[in-house]
Formats: structure tokens, C-alpha cells, sequence
């Protein structure tokens, strides 16, 4: 059952290839749902059938990527960065961040495993930097455990902790049993190396009830993970994961806590020579330092001085290699946090300056409208004013039957008037008798206006004249000072304090300065 249930993405992919009328770019498709399914050999089975040289930018882009994939998922080494060189160039140059970011993730892994570990950091920063405004949380998930791992191998522990953390929360977050399985191995691994024990505990114990959930070409890894924390503690259960994760595969360091075990119990230099031999053999330079210290002591107290001196020559160049790596995956890292911490600012300034220009397009819209309505009322009264002076004059000329019409547009537009009047005086005679103007609306305003050219003509010349662009509140409270009152009168017929009563006056002064520097 469970071989026929391997085929069946092959079978899906196969059927969507049939389906379409590009056999190139559904081959891309096929390959791209295979790997989404882990089913690697299928998709190597479709990237077989594609002729590079038939293939578009775009189409080639992908088929590099799909190609970098499948070669750090199988644990292969890449011929060449080539193919994920070009794809990077063309996603960079069309704008597409999410293939960009995947792009410089499996670079970067493919680098992390030939040991070009500070390029690989370069490249996950970028893929770290294009994925901020994607919602993919299993892409911010593996760029997250990649830097966790490449910062725990160069003994940058605190920054492989923030990122341990990370992936902890995005497990709990997504409830993914999977990551959170690895997240507790990430995090135990860290606080070990860290020298916190305590801690290193905590989270390995969590792990045994999520074993199911691991995967199994990385079970190994973990199970030597458990081994090693373990190997202070209980020394026979820790015995049983490294001899587990040795059968999975030969794992370095399982070999080399046999090692430290075998002379710890029973004193066996001999068998813990041939462990870490074994050690030596299946291990990559970023995780030998440990195993060759260890070697090179038992050499030197059974006196096998050449052997002893050079295990010690590797030893030095290795050591000074970590320091070079350790130190240049700091700077980049604290690059990379400045870069993030500009953006953020340019983001920051660039939103206010987005409000800004917001606030002041508002600001003189209402200025505008204002401006617009209070001219129109204008308009509208003097329109009227003039049109009863015409009929006025025509009266006497026109017929009966002329003048009767005439007489009613002129009986309309003075029962308008009068209404302005009317209102205008209402207005004046609330203010004389102690009102205030804190229900006014714009058009009272206008109308109290109007109405005192009849009172004090020459200060209403003077004032449209003189303070002809003030806002009508402004010309209100000239008119208040024209009638007689006090401040404190001011005060509470606008229903305002005295810094509001200060800023009127400031305002006013400035613009009748502005006034008489225009004239000049």
C-alpha cells in the first residue's frame, strides 16, 4: 500500500502534464508539485524530459531553482552556482521577491554544505531581507533554522539562540509538530553549547513524545543531539540514542561521545582511538575541532608524538578558519541589522511624509471650500441688491402689464433680502443682548457680517479693505471690538480662553503685515 501511495504524485503530475498545451512550462509545474511533495525522484524524472536549450528567462529561472532544490534536498554537492546564479539575476530583475528569497535560501544551504559558510550567511540575509513582506511562514521558517544552524556551527550562540526562539514561536504559532520537534532540538543544542545545562535538559526531555514527527534522514542528528546532553546525566540511555543515530547513518559526533564515554567508564583508549577515527573519517571541517582535540590528547598521553603533531597542525588552521568565519558572520550580521533598522526609518519617513502632504491637500481644501462659499453668499446679495436698483429704474418706464410682473420679482428678491436682514439683525441684537457664537454656523457668520455694513459702513469698507483675507470668524471678532467689547466679553461669546484669544490677535497681526507688504 505504502509503494502505491508513492506513486500517486507522480500520477497527479503526470496528469497535469497531459492537460496542457505548454508540455515546457507544465513540465516546470509537474516538478514544482513533486518537490512540494517531497517526491524527489519523480521530479528528477521530469527535469529529464526538459531540454534546457528549448526554454525561455523565465522558464530557465525556475528550472535552476527546481535544480538547487532537488540537489540540497538529495544532500548533493553542486557542480557549479551557476544555474541559481542566473536565477537570482533574473527574479531580482523582474521584481519577483518570493522566488528571490527561495533562490538565495537554497544557495546559501548549498554553500552552508561545501562549507562557504560566511557566502552562505550573506545569501540567507538576502533571502531574510526579500521575505519581510511575504506571508509565507514555511519560508520564514527554513531561512530561520538555517541561521540558527550556521551561527550555532561558528560558536555565534546568541544569535543562534534568537533564531531558535524564532522558530519555536512559528511552530507553536502554526501548530506544525514537525517544527516544533526540531525547534526543541535547536534550542537544546544552543543552550549546550552555551555551557546551560539545566536548559539543554528542559527541552531535550520534551523531545521523546514528539519523535514520531521526525523525518527520517534527519533523525540521526537528532538522536546524537540526545546522546550528547544526555551523556552527563544518563549515561546508558545516551548510549542508546548514539548507537541509534550511528546505525541511521555514521554520524561524527555519535562516534565521538562513544569515544568520551568508552575512556570515561572503562578507561579503553584503544576503542575510543578507533571511535574517533571512525569520527575523523565521516566528518566535514566546520564540526571537526572537537574530534581532533580529542585524538590528538589520547596521541599525546600514549607518546604517538607525530601523529599527535599533526592532528595539532590541522587543529591551528581549522581554529584560526572559525575565528576568520566567526568574526566575519558578526559583521554581517550586524550589517544586515542596520540595513533592516534603515529601512524601517526610510518606511517610517516615507508614511509621514505621505500624512503630511494628506493633512495639507485637506487643509486647503477646506480653505478653498470656505473661500468658495462665503464668495458665493456674497455673490448672491449683491446680486440681488443690484437687481432690485435695476427694476427700481425700469419701473416707471414699463406697461401695466410689465410692471405688475416686474413688481413681483422685485417683491421676491426684497423678501429675500429682507430674510438676510432680518437674520442679519437677529444675529446682532443675540450678540447686544449677551449672546455667544458657539452654535453659529459658517453661513451666520456670513449673514453677521453682511448685515453690520449697514451698521458701521465705513469700518465694513475698512474691513474688506484692509482684512479682506481673513477667515470670517477673524472678521466676526474685529466686528466685536468695533462694537465695544472687552476680551473677557470676546472670551465667552466665542466660548474660547485667552491663549485662543492671543493666537486670534497674532493671527490677525500677521496677516494685515502680509497685507501691507503685498500693497508696497
Amino acid at each position: 500500500m505504502a509503494r502505491q501511495l508513492r506513486f500517486i504524485p507522480f500520477v497527479i503530475a503526470t496528469f497535469m502534464l497531459i492537460c496542457c498545451t505548454s508540455p515546457t512550462h507544465q513540465s516546470l509545474e509537474a516538478i514544482s508539485y513533486c518537490l512540494k511533495e517531497d517526491s524527489l525522484a519523480e521530479a528528477e524524472a521530469y527535469m529529464d524530459l526538459i531540454n534546457i536549450n528549448e526554454l525561455n528567462e523565465e522558464e530557465k529561472a525556475i528550472y535552476y531553482l527546481q535544480e538547487a532544490i532537488i540537489t540540497y534536498k538529495k544532500y548533493l554537492h553542486p557542480k557549479s552556482f551557476d544555474g541559481i546564479n542566473y536565477s537570482i539575476d533574473y527574479f531580482s530583475k523582474k521584481g519577483d521577491e518570493r522566488n528571490l528569497a527561495e533562490a538565495y535560501f537554497y544557495k546559501a544551504a548549498l554553500e552552508n554544505e561545501v562549507g562557504l559558510t560566511e557566502k552562505a550567511i550573506n545569501n540567507l540575509k538576502c533571502a531574510e531581507f526579500e521575505a519581510q513582506s511575504i506571508q509565507d511562514a514555511a519560508l520564514h521558517h527554513k531561512i530561520d533554522e538555517l541561521q540558527c544552524s550556521v551561527f550555532g556551527s561558528s560558536g555565534l550562540y546568541e544569535l543562534s539562540l534568537k533564531y531558535a526562539r524564532r522558530n519555536l514561536e512559528q511552530a507553536i504559532q502554526e501548530k506544525n509538530k514537525n517544527w516544533y520537534v526540531y525547534a526543541l532540538d535547536n534550542m537544546a543544542s544552543v543552550y549546550h553549547r552555551m555551557g546551560k545545562e539545566d536548559s539543554a535538559l528542559h527541552y531535550i526531555n520534551k523531545i521523546s513524545a514528539y519523535e514520531k514527527y521526525l523525518k527520517k534522514e534527519t533523525m540521526a542528528d537528532v538522536y546524537t543531539n540526545i546522546g550528547i546532553i544526555l551523556s552527563s546525566h544518563r549515561v546508558d540511555l545516551a548510549k542508546q540514542y548514539l548507537y541509534k543515530a550511528i546505525d541511521l547513518k555514521n554520524s561524527p559526533n555519535a562516534y565521538a561521545m562513544l569515544a568520551n564515554l568508552e575512556i570515561e567508564q572503562h578507561g579503553d583508549r584503544l576503542a575510543a582511538k578507533n571511535l574517533l577515527d571512525s569520527a575523523i573519517a565521516f566528518t566535514s571541517d566546520k564540526d571537526v575541532l572537537y574530534i581532533i582535540r580529542k585524538l590528538t590528547a589520547l596521541y599525546m598521553q600514549d607518546n604517538q608524538y607525530e601523529k599527535a603533531c599533526s592532528l595539532l597542525l590541522k587543529k591551528d588552521s581549522l581554529t584560526c578558519m572559525q575565528d576568520d568565519i566567526k568574526q566575519n558572520l558578526s559583521r554581517v550580521q550586524i550589517r544586515y541589522d542596520m540595513l533592516h533598522k534603515e529601512k524601517r526609518q526610510s518606511d517610517l519617513i516615507h508614511m509621514a511624509l505621505i500624512i503630511a502632504i494628506l493633512v495639507v491637500a485637506c487643509i486647503a481644501f477646506l480653505i478653498f471650500h470656505h473661500q468658495y462659499r462665503y464668495l458665493k453668499v456674497r455673490k448672491e446679495l449683491m446680486q440681488r441688491q443690484m437687481l432690485i436698483e435695476k427694476y427700481n429704474n425700469k419701473f416707471k418706464d414699463l406697461q401695466l402689464s410689465e410692471k405688475e410682473e416686474l413688481r413681483d420679482n422685485l417683491i421676491s428678491l426684497q423678501e429675500k433680502q429682507a430674510k438676510a436682514i432680518y437674520k442679519g439683525k437677529q444675529l446682532y441684537d443675540h450678540i447686544n443682548e449677551g449672546g455667544s457664537v458657539v452654535n453659529w454656523s459658517k453661513q451666520d457668520y456670513l449673514i453677521f457680517i453682511d448685515y453690520f455694513n449697514l451698521v458701521d459702513a465705513s469700518f465694513s469698507i475698512r474691513l474688506e479693505t484692509e482684512y479682506n483675507n481673513l477667515s470670517p470668524r477673524y472678521k466676526v471678532y474685529l466686528i466685536l471690538q468695533n462694537m465695544g467689547k472687552s476680551d473677557e466679553d470676546i472670551e465667552y461669546i466665542f466660548g474660547i480662553g485667552k491663549s485662543a484669544i492671543r493666537s486670534i490677535k497674532s493671527r490677525i497681526k500677521l496677516k494685515n503685515e502680509e497685507n501691507m507688504s503685498n500693497k508696497s
